[in-house]
């Protein structure tokens, strides 16, 4: 009997030590730090934060994307490979490794916010499914940058006005966009699009107010045309491999802080979105550098357009993608996404 009680006793002592000194390493690869206020003012607080935020034994090392030396197209790589443990997954910049990732922000079916969360809400699980099965992935959630619009030092009325321009764009999606309405587009990484429009190199880009009003790119623009050609969704990815080190409980709490953060994600990028473009513009403003662009007001006729382009050039090119990795892609998508959108 007093053996058995020391066994237990040792046995107790030694599970006691073990929970208290666990540490969980948690190697976390944000968004680059030229993605502005989100990425310092949200972003790395929150991974700064996570272990006081969880309670949880985390070991959390956070590096900006701009920091690690690999390309934002190879996210999902970093994950598969076990370089990293958790990404701000860059969707665009990782449709051609993941198309579902396109699928989810396909340029000219959408353009409001409400919209925007219910695609999130509605597909959500079916793109999760689709990383679990092709990179051992986790999606922990979707967040937005805000409507992906068009500056440009060039006059522009309308989006057809667009005939003729060189455009920088970041995807080769966005690529085809552009060259259906006649331009030229030229696949840019954002920090050098400043330079690129400096030069005259393109005439016009495509990214978030807040994203250009934080890279100066109104300095070397003069037209804000804010159309939004697709919704700048990005997320957070977790491997599988480190997922599964985490307990039912532990994975919970790690949801439900998640889940906060990001909802708080979603109130900024739609509080920013308009604050940046009274920045823009020269209206009053709270945060970013105050320019004097000419606001150029689409017309319900732009939409029509663009959405056009979306259904008849997009889609089609983006769900045959899809089908070739996932068989039932577009029907899928169809039931999830199309059926919520207008």
């Amino acid at each position: 009997m007093n053996r058995i009680l020391l066994f237990l006793c040792i046995m107790m002592v030694f599970t006691i030590a073990w929970v208290r000194y666990r540490e969980i390493p948690l190697a976390v690869i944000g968004q680059p730090a030229s993605t502005g206020l989100l990425q310092n003012t949200k972003e790395a607080p929150f991974f700064n934060k996570l272990k006081e935020t969880t309670g949880l034994p985390l070991k959390v090392t956070y590096r900006p994307l701009n920091t690690v030396g690999f390309k934002d197209t190879y996210q999902l790589y970093m994950l598969k490979d076990g370089l990293f443990d958790l990404v701000s997954l860059r969707f665009i910049q990782n449709s051609e490794a993941e198309p579902a990732l396109q699928g989810i922000d396909l340029a000219g079916l959408y353009s409001d916010y409400d919209t925007a969360r219910t695609v999130v809400r509605t597909y959500s699980e079916t793109l999760d499914r689709y990383l679990n099965d092709t990179f051992d992935v986790k999606l922990l959630g979707v967040w937005t940058f805000g409507p992906q619009v068009l500056f440009c030092s060039k006059p522009i009325q309308h989006i057809e006005d667009i005939k003729g321009l060189k455009v920088r764009v970041g995807s080769a999606s966005l690529a085809t966009l552009i060259s259906s309405l006649d331009g030229t587009p030229f696949i840019i990484p954002f920090d050098d699009t400043k330079s690129a429009l400096a030069i005259g190199l393109v005439d016009c880009a495509i990214t978030s107010a807040t994203s250009a009003n934080f890279a100066g790119w109104p300095e070397h623009t003069r037209y804000y045309f804010p159309l939004a050609i697709h919704f700048g969704l990005n997320g957070y990815a977790i491997s599988l491999k480190k997922w599964s080190v985490f307990s039912k409980k532990e994975q919970a709490i790690l949801t439900a802080a998640f889940d906060a953060y990001l909802d708080d994600l979603w109130k900024f990028s739609q509080t920013t979105h308009l604050d940046s473009s009274n920045c823009n513009i020269g209206h009053e403003c709270k945060n970013g550098t105050s320019y004097h662009m000419i606001l150029v007001e689409p017309s319900m006729h732009d939409v029509q357009v663009l959405e056009a382009i979306a259904r008849t050039r997009l889609l089609p090119e983006w769900a045959e993608k899809c089908e070739r990795v996932h068989p039932g892609c577009r029907d899928e998508w169809t039931a999830k996404v199309l059926a919520h959108i207008h």
